[in-house]
């Protein structure tokens, strides 16, 4: 099960690493299949990539801080800084491509 993140815990998890979140409402039927795909992905990348979620409806603070103007949105972040973002419903292919391209080039 997928990680939620909130004010209290968003920096220390984004602190080292990478991290891919989800940003999601519960009304939002693409965000649920979305949910679903980085589930998947979280298994498939446990020990490249931290997954979390965040609901933009419990979060407004993160969510506007990180520019998050429509759901699903996926941002990808390294030590921190965001250096991907998916808008929209994303195939898994797609992200994963993205992922592993820009791990390994960093």
């Amino acid at each position: 099960m997928l990680r939620s993140l909130n004010l209290l815990n968003f920096d220390d998890e984004l602190a080292t690493g990478y991290a891919l979140i989800g940003y999601w409402a519960s009304w939002c039927d693409a965000c649920k299949r979305q949910n679903q795909l980085l589930e998947e992905m979280e298994k498939e990348l446990s020990e490249e990539i931290k997954i979390f979620t965040v609901d933009v409806n419990d979060n407004r603070v993160i969510s506007n801080k990180q520019g998050v103007k429509n759901v699903p949105t996926l941002i990808l972040y390294h030590n921190s800084k965001p250096i991907e973002r998916f808008q929209g419903l994303q195939p898994k292919e797609i992200i994963l491509q993205s992922i592993y391209k820009l791990i390994q080039n960093q």
